[in-house]
């Protein structure tokens, strides 16, 4: 709980805080008071002082001239009415108050001579020092800051929309904020009179009992900076160990809702990745069986181009044989058709004859109707008004049959509009079918989103509140630091505060005006080094800070050396300085504890940031999987489509190849035939000629042998080798002329061999042809199959979509309905906190305001008691006398 400032003005030999009036010369207005210490019992009174208890922050100061009294008697009222003093002692007081008159008549010549020599010297010590203080700001503006700092602090805590949680300021409040660290105001030169002794002096019987302090007063007033800057320091260390007390609360209650809300996530997490892994075994498992069926397809179509082709050609062969007969057929057809058109042609012609007779019999006939109409319509003018009546009844059923008509044709029209109806009603089925496609897939992609940006603003608010601890602890170094009047490091610092709250109101309205960006971690880790490193360079100024408080110490105890005087006062003044001394190093532990703890804290804050930046980086590759497969499955669709596309082109192509290729087999065929043909034709007539020449040779030759025969019976002739000679030419002649006739036979053969070898291959190519048929009729089962096949992986992709899409509405159900109770709970806890920080601090005011009122009536009562006692003599209290003054009675 703060303390006020008013518990540790009571005794000038603890802290002299309170502002000094000027030193009173004696011959100034103005009464002139002597004070009997050694009466009071100092050296008892001094040794249980209130150092003994916590050191807190004072937060008021009251200065005893606003109830305008002299200040020179009332710096030790407190200790002088709550002590507890011996009778002999307030007897002694009672004696002193009674000869006060002439006492206080003496010149002061002789209280100068009484005084030590070191007193004069030391005089002047004391202007120097008072004269050499900083005063710093008025107390208003320090006021005003500090009021600003509270409501900046207020406007951070969170809203409530609680009873009775006061946002504000109490309605009774003082003028000046108990939150403020004072400083004190400028300090007055002042001397007091030498009017008491020391203790051990001897008491005369003749004298007055006057014990004069003013060398004691001198000896403390070196040691009062140094108080005052322990008692600043003391506060100032107070309220850091309570702010980042309350700073540690809160960063607690923070990493546990950050872990909660990281726990969740990974538990979402690892759901995801358990959907996610059955989802790829259950892809990889229809990527295995799409394609061992596409192998599987793929080596039937082979082996079915395979049995085509031998199809095709026994087709081809079929076909031609086919066709021939087919040729042979319609030729009879023709000659037939032909037959039957000219007997129907010379029937035409007589039909036309009698006709045109008929004609003219008509005509005839027409001619005499019409005679016979004028004479019917002479004959209807006479009898047009016997025949109207009849005539209405005509128009009667005219009209009901044109009503009918109407009628029929209003059913049909209506038929139609019904059956266009139809069609409309189905177009729009269609349209909003397609409409709510596009509609899931537009709320498919909204929620994701909606998912990212929720997960982004989960980081920015870590951030946020990572940004806020930092800027909260700055701050408070901050005031530490611009608190501390003989450190000359404020204007760095204030530079430093400043700049970070440059920084946050940029940050403030960048998310107020919506253009937030999505920082990258890079940026992150960036922004969290400078930090650190302005956290760093904020605690090497505190440690220089606590360096510089440890020198002060130490000339502390280098001015406690040099002003060892024997005497009690010293004595109490070094037992308190020891006790000031172990609460400093009682607070220098709390503080070291306190950083270790707000690192410690630092630390676990960083490693649930990690932790928070791998759940999103692994959250984000998780839709980056699910959206790769995705488009992959898509991919996949559209390559069945084309390859069905394809494979229905290539087969269309096939077939017009496989009919271009039977219509060029077939002309082929036939020439080749003909060719064959004629081929033949000229072989056998060349065959006939070469048999009539070897005829005609054998007969030669039959000729020539008989003339030999006849040349041999003949040897006795004389011309014997005339004859002789002649038969000889003959047969060379004869001789190679059969010897041409072979060769000729032999390439006769040969040709005929060559037109049977090319008979064979026209055979192979018809059979060939026929087989390609078979084989593309087969390639058309073969497609329908693979039709078939493709329709059923449609089907159980468009499930998968399915299955993948509900999976995804599920999983951002869920992740809407933790994230709406997280923010439930986390509201439920922030509102219960600031009620709770709320609550305390009104306490702490109602408190520190009932402190101050109380301590203002006790230092009343104390001033009043102790005037009139200085005015009028002190009351006999043990006979029930009260303490009377001028004015009344206390």
């Amino acid at each position: 709980m703060v303390r006020t400032h008013s518990s540790h003005t009571a005794s000038p030999t603890r802290y002299r805080s309170a502002p000094h009036s000027p030193s009173r010369h004696p011959s100034q207005d103005g009464s002139q008071y002597e004070m009997d210490l050694d009466a009071l019992g100092l050296n008892s009174t001094f040794e249980t002082t209130e150092l003994e208890g916590g050191h807190e922050p004072p937060v008021d100061r009251v200065d005893t001239s606003e109830v305008e009294g002299p200040e020179d008697f009332t710096m030790n009222m407190t200790y002088w009415m709550t002590a507890d003093l011996p009778l002999a002692q307030i007897k002694s007081r009672k004696e002193t108050a009674r000869r006060s008159g002439p006492r206080m008549d003496a010149s002061p010549e002789k209280e100068i001579k009484e005084v030590p020599e070191g007193t004069d010297q030391r005089r002047p010590a004391i202007i120097t020092t008072t004269g050499q203080h900083d005063y710093g700001a008025t107390p208003s503006e320090r006021s005003m800051e500090n009021d600003e700092k509270v409501r900046s602090f207020l406007s951070a805590l969170p809203d409530t929309d609680m009873e009775g949680a006061l946002t504000g300021t109490p309605m009774h409040a003082p003028r000046h904020s108990f939150l403020q660290v004072p400083q004190g105001s400028p300090p007055k030169a002042r001397s007091l009179q030498p009017t008491v002794e020391d203790y051990d002096t001897p008491r005369k019987p003749t004298q007055e009992t006057v014990i004069r302090h003013t060398s004691a007063i001198i000896d403390t007033s070196e040691q009062e900076v140094v108080r005052r800057q322990i008692e600043e320091l003391q506060s100032q260390m107070a309220l850091q160990q309570q702010a980042s007390k309350e700073r540690i609360t809160e960063l607690e209650t923070i990493l546990s809702y950050t872990r909660t809300e990281l726990d969740d996530a990974r538990n979402c997490n690892y759901r995801h990745k358990e959907a996610l892994t059955s989802l790829q075994s259950s892809l990889q498992e229809k990527d295995a069986e799409h394609q061992a069926t596409h192998a599987a397809a793929k080596a039937q179509r082979h082996s079915w181009e395979d049995g085509l082709t031998t199809k095709m050609e026994g087709f081809r062969e079929e076909m031609r044989l086919n066709s021939l007969a087919r040729l042979q057929s319609q030729q009879e057809n023709f000659d037939r058709k032909l037959a039957e058109l000219q007997s129907a042609k010379q029937l035409a012609e007589e039909e036309i004859a009698t006709k045109n007779q008929r004609i003219e019999n008509m005509e005839k006939e027409l001619a005499q109707i019409k005679q016979c109409k004028d004479e019917q319509t002479q004959s209807v003018v006479v009898t047009a008004r016997e025949a109207q009546a009849g005539h209405s009844c005509e128009q009667q059923h005219t009209t009901t049959a044109n009503n009918l008509q109407e009628t029929e044709q209003l059913l049909a029209v209506q038929l139609r509009a019904e059956e266009l109806q139809r069609e409309l009603e189905r177009a729009l089925i269609a349209t909003r079918a397609a409409r709510e496609d596009a509609q899931r897939k537009d709320a498919m992609r909204k929620a994701a989103k909606a998912r990212i940006n929720t997960l982004v603003s989960c980081v920015s608010g870590l951030e946020h509140d990572l940004q806020a601890a930092r800027f909260e602890v700055e701050c408070a170094q901050a005031d530490m630091a611009a608190k501390q009047q003989l450190f000359n490091v404020n204007i760095d610092l204030n530079a430093r505060v400043r700049a970070l709250q440059s920084e946050l109101r940029a940050l403030q309205q960048t998310q107020s005006l919506g253009h937030l960006q999505i920082s990258t971690p890079e940026d992150i880790e960036k922004r969290i080094g400078s930090l650190q490193t302005q956290l760093r360079t904020a605690r090497g100024d505190l440690a220089q800070k606590d360096q510089e408080i440890v020198s002060y110490i130490e000339a502390q105890e280098r001015a406690e050396q040099r002003n060892n005087v024997a005497q009690g006062r010293i004595e109490g003044l070094e037992a308190n300085h020891a006790m000031v001394r172990q609460q400093l190093a009682d607070s220098h532990r709390d503080g070291a504890k306190a950083r270790t703890e707000t690192e410690r804290y630092q630390q676990e804050l960083e490693h649930a940031e990690e932790r928070s930046r791998e759940a999103l980086v692994e959250a984000d590759l998780r839709i980056a999987d699910v959206e790769k497969k995705l488009s992959k499955i898509k991919e996949a669709r559209v390559e069945a489509e084309s390859r069905y596309k394809t494979l229905q082109m290539q087969h269309e192509d096939l077939i017009e190849g496989h009919e271009a290729i039977v219509s060029n087999l077939r002309d082929k065929t036939e020439d080749a035939v003909r060719k064959a043909g004629a081929m033949l034709e000229q072989e056998r007539c060349e065959k006939r000629r070469i048999l009539k020449e070897l005829k005609s040779a054998r007969e030669v030759t039959d000729k020539l042998r008989s003339d030999a025969a006849h040349a041999v019976t003949e040897e006795d002739s004389p011309d014997e080798d005339k004859n002789t000679f002649l038969p000889t030419s003959n047969t060379k002649a004869t001789n190679a002329e059969i010897n041409s006739l072979r060769d000729i036979i032999r390439r006769q053969v040969a040709s005929v061999k060559s037109m049977t070898a090319e008979m064979s291959a026209l055979r192979k190519e018809n059979k060939k042809l026929a087989s390609i048929t078979e084989a593309s009729f087969d390639q058309e089962a073969t497609i329908t199959e693979l039709r078939a096949r493709i329709r059923i992986l449609e089907t159980q992709n468009s499930g998968l979509e399915l299955h993948l899409e509900q999976q995804r509405i599920d999983f951002d159900t869920i992740n809407k309905s933790m994230d709406e109770k997280l923010a439930a709970v986390v509201s439920k806890v922030m509102k219960e906190r600031a009620k709770m920080v709320v609550g305390k601090r009104d306490g702490q005011w109602a408190e520190t305001v009932g402190k101050v009122q109380g301590e203002k009536e006790l230092l009343g009562k104390v001033l009043l008691r102790q005037w009139g006692r200085e005015e009028i003599g002190i009351a006999d209290e043990r006979r029930g006398e009260r303490q009377a003054y001028a004015y009344k009675y206390i």
